[in-house]
């Protein structure tokens, strides 16, 4: 028999799926969004009991810890491509230019002593 207690759990818990699985997974601005409400959310949920959890509680979890895992993921590979850019675009001015002149085919490199 279920107490409102394990009904709140559920509920909570399923709220807290439902908010990961709304991500876009290309928008940064979403995910740092849903990243917040997820955060307060847990802390909601930290205040409930967290016992022995029911079999459609544990279905609920795995699948927060599934999507959570995903926008990670996803986060970390943006956050590479986006330090691999940042150390494109601090590369010294004459290591970009030999870099474009050797795409245009040219002879001579302008190297800046």
């Amino acid at each position: 028999m279920k107490t409102t207690e394990d009904e709140q759990l559920l509920s909570q818990l399923q709220k807290l799926a439902d908010l990961l699985s709304s991500w876009d997974e290309k928008s940064l601005e979403q995910a740092e969004s849903i990243l917040k409400e997820a955060q307060a959310m847990i802390v909601v949920l930290d205040g409930l009991s967290l016992k022995k959890l029911t079999d459609p509680e544990k279905e609920v979890v795995d699948r927060i810890v599934g999507q959570y895992g995903k926008l990670v993921h996803v986060l970390s590979a943006k956050k590479g491509q986006l330090v691999k850019q940042y150390a494109q675009l601090n590369k010294p001015n004459s290591t970009i230019r030999t870099y474009l002149q050797q795409e245009q085919g040219a002879s001579l490199i302008d190297v800046d002593f």
